[in-house]
């Protein structure tokens, strides 16, 4: 038999987590027109759900490296922002950003793709021959 204290500690635990607002992301896009050398920036923003959050970033679905040229940061208690400094071909892949607090989780997908760097390759192999 529980003892009437920790049955109520229980309930009280139980119930303040049912209370907690798991979090929703809008979604968010890169530009359609991203060529080599060009900033890229996305937020990621929680329109639903009870703060404390945390943010986690992925591409291709590993963890996020931050680098010179990739950071990221938060803005305020319902935002993030992913900045690649200077897009390259390395920069292609699907990024993803994972909001979590105490009652669940999100996510949401975006894919960046470089334009221009296929065009160059292209242009260099047919002038060759």
């Amino acid at each position: 038999m529980i003892p009437i204290y920790l049955a109520a500690l229980l309930v009280c635990f139980l119930s303040s987590k049912a209370l907690a607002g798991a979090p929703e992301i809008g979604p968010f896009l890169f530009p359609r027109q991203l060529n080599a050398g060009m900033r890229a920036s996305v937020q990621c923003a929680v329109t639903i759900g009870d703060p404390p959050f945390e943010f986690t970033w992925f591409k291709d679905g590993q963890k996020l490296v931050e680098s010179s040229g990739v950071s990221t940061r938060k803005i305020d208690d319902f935002t993030s922002n992913l900045v690649i400094s200077k897009v390259e071909a390395g920069s292609n892949g699907n990024y993803t950003c994972k909001v979590s607090n105490s009652a669940g989780f999100d996510h949401k997908s975006a894919v960046l793709s470089v334009k221009g760097i296929r065009l160059f390759v292209y242009f260099f192999l047919r002038h060759k021959q």
